[in-house]
């Protein structure tokens, strides 16, 4: 999903617990209802009347259900306590409920054994009934460019229970669902899933039955009525027998179309694309498809997102949202990176694929840019936020950030074969299921042999991005490179990466280099040969960074004359640190152990001579360093080897 509102408010609560993770990964989860584990949802049957002047819906709902624990009293599920209920049945016998904060008990007449399957119909009336904004579980408005009204609906997170009675898990997916849609005979009605029927009903009215026979989540059931146009095209898969349509449910005007039709018509290669990259598109049993509406973004409704414009990159994200979201679903909204950091990084790859590397390379770069926004906050969603739907979709954490994670991911596994592999074999082996960020960090680790638990622990779990400060000099043979950085946020402030570097000599030939950083102040001397022109740092935007320096690094101007030689060994009690006579101002002495914190720092006064170091009671271990005076700045490198 990508939406571009104003903050509203969401209605769910969640109580804060601990579910452990991987090693030192302990991070709070927040708890389903206990209720949850009653039964499983095998079926939703959705019958509802609806038109283009308002978002009120009347009709009945039909859930099958097997239970998973007796049942004795009562069968539950969300509906919000605005929505009236007028009847309710179990197995075809009518019975009693209660229906009070947002939750519906329609009461058992006879109890429930386990593993028994049971049918529970409610018959209803939802007017309006959310204020959610860009959310609202039902929308009616009017198309500006057309002047094309529509009803559409839009669940996410967890709005479904203003328009159906349903249990809001996403462990527990429906393995089937039906949704017919009664409306006036000059509309259609678009919804997942294939179009068995248009039948004719009185007082001029058709229901579209749409059906779908592939596992669903609770919010990807939709839909979306309007006087459309039925555009209806197919992709062609060479991974898949049949073509695929790619159905359409666009404003029934004729400018709009003509204006519309060839970003329409991408969906195919897209679709094409991503059957390669990841798996072949896996609900071709069925179809792909859009329906219009003025959402300002869109919504990946499965096998028919809603969207509001056809731009290249809005359609490439809600189509990968059918692998990364649908197919495989977020295990909780906490972990909303496995549906829009891989959708938001499949923009990324559909420039790369269909477009051009630069154009690729300058939508990363902009996603950074607007990723580094957010100098505190994790891409996993704290249980504390989790009742605030614009923390979770977050577009600076959930979206950006979490793309820049993924092609971090791909970055350190440095080999694309491989790393698609990953994708595909992470998407098989959670197949039309759910799946946590740290269900991906395991096959990551399985397949790669890499280990990703800091990486996770930095970049998912931890909160805000590295902030380097990079100075670089040519030392005869020597390029010398000081990496300082710190966190944006004090949560996490080390980040271990391993920073790629282009060295261009004035030749104009490039070299490309990695350096382990894995202090908060890392010290490089790498032995170039001949003039350097530049040094960029990670031009492929590999990592997530803000650089202190607008151009990237600076070359810091060092005159050693102005400090006596040291070894870079040092076997005696203190280190000296002498000057020569032509200091002109006060220096700064300052000397860092391996994680970057000072363990030393003095400013010279009236030109004094020499600095002492006591280093008597300091561990064996190496240490920078540093002496500035003005623009003259000394590192070097210091190892303790004495007792």
């Amino acid at each position: 999903m990508r939406c571009m509102k104003i903050k509203n408010f969401l209605y769910f609560f969640y109580l804060v617990s601990f579910l452990p993770c991987y090693g030192q990964l302990q991070k709070p989860y927040a708890p389903r209802f206990e209720w949850y584990d009653d039964y499983d949802v095998k079926f939703y049957k959705i019958d509802i009347e609806v038109d283009d002047q308002s978002s009120n819906i009347k009709g009945y709902t039909e859930i099958v259900a097997e239970t998973v624990t007796p049942m004795q009293e009562a069968f539950r599920l969300e509906l919000s306590e605005f929505v009236q209920v007028d009847s309710a049945f179990v197995n075809g016998q009518p019975t009693t409920f209660r229906h009070e904060e947002d939750f519906l008990d329609i009461i058992l007449i006879n109890p429930l054994q386990k593993g028994t399957l049971a049918t529970v119909k409610i018959y209803y009336n939802a007017n309006e009934n959310s204020n959610l904004g860009f959310f609202s579980a039902v929308s009616n408005n009017t198309d500006y460019r057309t002047e094309i009204p529509v009803t559409w609906t839009l669940s996410e997170p967890l709005n479904a229970k203003y328009w159906f009675p349903c249990k809001q898990d996403l462990t527990d997916k429906a393995d089937s669902a039906y949704i017919f849609v009664t409306v006036p005979e000059n509309l259609k009605a678009g919804a997942p899933g294939i179009l068995t029927a248009v039948t004719p009903l009185p007082d001029g009215k058709l229901r579209y039955e749409w059906k779908t026979f592939y596992p669903v989540a609770f919010y990807l059931l939709s839909f979306a009525v309007a006087d459309y146009q039925d555009y209806t095209f197919f992709a062609r898969v060479k991974e898949i027998d049949r073509p695929i349509p790619v159905q359409n449910y666009i404003y029934n005007d004729s400018v709009y179309f003509a204006r519309n039709k060839a970003n329409i018509d991408t969906t195919a290669s897209l679709i094409r694309l991503y059957s390669q990259l990841f798996i072949p598109y896996p609900f071709a049993d069925e179809k792909y498809g859009h329906c219009t509406a003025p959402m300002g973004g869109g919504m990946e409704h499965q096998t028919m997102t809603t969207l509001s414009a056809f731009s290249f990159l809005l359609v490439a994200h809600e189509l990968a949202h059918q692998w990364f979201g649908n197919y495989v679903t977020c295990a909780t909204f906490q972990d909303i990176w496995i549906n829009e950091g891989f959708a938001s990084y499949a923009e990324y790859l559909a420039l790369e694929y269909l477009s051009s590397p630069r154009a690729a390379l300058s939508w990363m770069r902009d996603t950074h840019s607007n990723a580094l926004w957010a100098k505190e906050g994790s891409v996993f969603v704290p249980a504390d936020e989790t009742d605030d739907q614009w923390r979770i979709f977050d577009m600076n954490l959930s979206y950006k950030k979490g793309a820049a994670l993924v092609h971090n991911i791909r970055g350190i596994i440095g080999d694309d074969a491989k790393f698609f592999d990953v994708l595909r074999g992470f998407l098989k082996k959670y197949a039309f299921s759910v799946a946590t960020g740290m269900d991906f960090m395991y096959y990551l680790q399985e397949q790669t042999g890499i280990d990703f638990t800091r990486f996770f622990e930095q970049w998912y779990f931890g909160e805000g991005h590295p902030v380097f400060d990079i100075s670089w000099k040519k030392a005869n043979n020597n390029l010398e490179i000081m990496v300082e950085h710190a966190g944006s946020a004090s949560e996490t402030p080390l980040f271990i990466t391993d920073l790629e570097i282009q060295i261009t000599n004035t030749a104009g030939k490039d070299t490309i280099l990695q350096l382990p950083v894995r202090t908060n102040s890392d010290f490089f001397s790498l032995k170039i040969p001949g003039n350097i022109s530049n040094v960029t740092i990670d031009p492929k935007y590999w990592v997530l960074k803000q650089l202190k320096s607008n151009t990237a690094v600076r070359d810091f101007p060092t005159n050693d004359s102005f400090v006596n030689c040291i070894d870079h060994v040092i076997r005696k009690q203190n280190l000296d640190v002498t000057f020569s006579g032509t200091t002109e101002r006060n220096c700064r002495v300052k000397l860092t152990d391996a994680a970057g914190d000072n363990v030393f720092t003095e400013m010279t006064v009236n030109r004094k001579k020499t600095v002492t170091i006591p280093m008597e009671q300091l561990p064996n271990s190496s240490y920078l360093l540093y002496v500035q005076n003005g623009k003259n700045l000394y590192i070097r490198k210091i190892v303790k080897t004495f007792m």
